[in-house]
């Protein structure tokens, strides 16, 4: 599948640059707006810490800074919403949502076997690890996986820079892995701040590193930015349902 465009592609490093630069200004903002917006709405409704109304707004604040920095890019860059190459889900677009999704859990499960095997560890995310305390936290979580965090990270990672980078690198392939590295090093703070940054947090980068270029992969191959939307929002809603029956004891 290829596309062209009028404007003149920068050189790769400066692309890669700009990429990082997307991804980190759209942790900062979110984490920011997740910031203004608890105590904006602390001095209405109390938001305890590890509360699922505070997990919830601080989720919808992210996700509305990662469209903000996307949106704002793209208009600095007179780029139309064709450029994110997503349309209506076909039967078949569904269908290897559904099969990435699978793939996406057997890719987990692969890591685990392998990670166990050489005797290293994992670092739980800060969310889970905090609902120990209060597993209603992650509730909240669950639907607005697929509502927020599946569409908003889709459209900045695989949207925006993924797409980009494939104009730069003039390679899919290319683009699909480094847009998972920058998909991948952008989650240091969910997983490293509570853990520390040791062996475990660089195993665990290691595994969001292969699912983001899964997710890079199907979207390349599909053509359409719902599938790997679809796959995210689904996968991480199964794996806080997950978090949320093991720290209350289902199994």
């Amino acid at each position: 599948m290829s596309y062209s465009t009028d404007r003149a592609s920068p050189s790769p490093v400066a692309t890669i640059a700009v990429a990082a630069g997307l991804a980190l200004a759209g942790l900062f903002v979110g984490l920011l707006l997740g910031i203004i917006s608890i105590s904006l709405v602390s001095a209405v409704v109390p938001l305890p810490a590890n509360s699922p109304e505070r997990n919830a707004v601080a989720l919808i604040a992210q996700g509305i800074g990662l469209v903000a920095v996307a949106g704002l890019y793209m208009d600095r860059h007179d780029l139309s919403w064709s450029y994110l190459r997503i349309s209506k889900p076909t039967l078949r677009d569904l269908g290897f949502a559904v099969l990435a999704t699978i793939v996406l859990f057997g890719a987990l499960a692969l890591a685990s076997v392998v990670i166990e095997q050489l005797g290293l560890t994992t670092t739980e995310h800060s969310v889970a690890q905090s609902a120990e305390e209060n597993p209603a936290a992650l509730l909240p979580l669950i639907p607005l996986s697929i509502l927020i965090t599946g569409p908003t990270e889709e459209l900045l990672f695989r949207g925006v820079i993924q797409t980009r980078l494939r104009e730069a690198l003039d390679s899919d392939g290319g683009a699909v892995v480094v847009a998972a590295a920058v998909f991948s090093l952008v989650h240091v703070p969910a997983y490293g701040l509570t853990s520390g940054f040791g062996t475990a947090l660089l195993t665990t980068l290691a595994v969001l590193f292969l699912l983001g270029s899964l997710l890079g992969a199907a979207y390349e191959y599909t053509g359409n930015l719902l599938v790997p939307i679809i796959a995210h929002g689904i996968y991480n809603a199964i794996v806080f349902g997950s978090n949320y029956l093991e720290a209350i004891g289902a199994f």
